[in-house]
């Protein structure tokens, strides 16, 4: 990836929504050459897609779970975690950790029962929660 498309990538992670014409003055290319560059990479699967990331409102809590376990069992979790609405995100890790969770819920309580669904699969030896205070950046 050269240095133009790098730029382009760094210019729709800030802000997705804006006009190619504003990415080309950014990275200094016209802007029909980004226009044409953002397809290459949207073909090439380089960019999977477009999103809104929405504001947690005040009212939810959020946390994230680092889950270890006595085997590697990835696979099988997933599946048993996936039903859970509260779970935004699961990633497997190397290290210590097998497994890293963040999730959010309308309030503490229901954060707590996630957890107390969490400590009873298979496997797991560890689960450590880590409570989100405040969001710093996104991206």
């Amino acid at each position: 990836m050269d240095n133009f498309n790098q730029k382009i990538l760094a210019c729709l992670s800030d802000d997705a929504r804006q006009s190619n014409a504003e990415i080309a003055r950014k990275v200094g290319l016209s802007r029909s050459a980004v226009s044409e560059r953002i397809h290459k990479m949207e073909d090439q699967q380089m960019i999977l897609g477009y999103r809104a990331e929405l504001k947690l409102p005040e009212s939810k809590v959020a946390a994230y779970f680092q889950l270890s376990f006595d085997q590697s069992c990835c696979d099988e979790i997933e599946a048993l975690i996936r039903p859970y609405r509260e779970i935004r995100s699961c990633h497997s890790t190397s290290g210590e950790v097998d497994m890293m969770i963040f999730a959010e819920a309308e309030g503490i309580a229901e954060l707590n029962n996630l957890r107390n669904h969490l400590e009873q699969l298979p496997k797991l030896t560890r689960i450590i929660t880590h409570t989100v205070l405040e969001e710093r950046i996104r991206r």
